[in-house]
């Protein structure tokens, strides 16, 4: 199934985790697939302050009961130590997840303690864990760690089905993605996000489409106070849930509904990578 990742070579923060989290949410809320998020981030805690903290997962402890040799590690730790012993397989992701939505949405969040010496090493091991995931979910969204200087990013992105390139307002940032020689070869499957947008900027969706972007496909994640707040405070999901509620003239509602053609646009794009294959 389908691998999404949310990336960009923009190190600072922009709002790529907010734009990952909401699309995913909203997706699961939307229509009938099983998602699970990932963290591709390490030591980086932001989505868990969008879905709030890591639970203790009760089927883990029985798990253990029942095969002592079960790591009772929680999270993508736990995952981490089933793929050095090769004992990963996509059934057993569930049991390691934190549980938005029954059968809509879960989330994997990122491995913590991560000595700076070992980081080179996960690259691998996650995408061990995100290929077995795609043969289990139906959508596999990756917050992908920004930037490329490690190599092993670029392998990430090659095996993505469909790549959000999130991006500021900023004319120098796109033009420096415009330029990236390593990106030669995923343009085809690339869609365009401006994280964080200010309808009012001259650099607005439109223009950067007219002057810069010609025929490519960008999309919006606006900036929204309340979504802000919610994304620092564990309640992503149930704000979503109350933003498709609204009703069309309230200002949030736009929120949802430029996500909603977000998600749009990455379906689209795996139909149309899916149709070159």
């Amino acid at each position: 199934m389908p691998i999404i990742t949310f990336w960009s070579n923009n190190e600072k923060a922009i709002g790529q985790t907010v734009s990952i989290s909401a699309a995913a949410t909203v997706m699961a809320v939307e229509r009938n697939y099983k998602i699970l998020l990932v963290s591709a981030d390490y030591n980086n805690k932001s989505i868990e302050n969008c879905f709030g903290a890591q639970e203790s997962n009760k089927d883990i402890i029985k798990s253990f009961i029942r095969k002592p040799q079960l790591t009772l590690d929680s999270g993508v730790n736990g995952l981490l130590k089933l793929t050095e012993s090769n004992r990963l397989s996509p059934e057993v992701i569930h049991d390691y997840t934190k549980i938005v939505f029954k059968n809509r949405l879960e989330v994997l969040y990122s491995p913590l303690n991560i000595e700076k010496d070992k980081e080179n090493e996960m690259p691998d091991k996650f995408k061990n864990i995100i290929f077995n995931a795609s043969r289990y979910y139906d959508y596999v969204f990756v917050d992908l760690k920004k930037g490329t200087k490690n190599a092993n990013q670029l392998e990430m992105l090659k095996m993505s089905d469909v790549i959000v390139l999130n991006i500021e307002q900023n004319m120098k940032n796109i033009e420096e993605l415009l330029t990236m020689k390593e990106l030669d070869n995923f343009y085809s499957k690339i869609i365009w996000n401006l994280c964080r947008y200010d309808k009012n900027s001259k650099y607005n969706s439109k223009n950067l489409v007219r002057n810069i972007l010609r025929k490519q496909a960008v999309y919006e994640t606006h900036y929204n106070t309340l979504v802000f707040d919610a994304s620092q405070e564990g309640n992503l999901p149930e704000l979503m849930l109350r933003f498709k509620t609204l009703k069309d003239e309230d200002e949030n509602k736009e929120f949802f509904s430029e996500i909603e053609k977000l998600n749009d646009g990455i379906l689209l794009k795996y139909q149309e990578t899916r149709t070159r294959m």
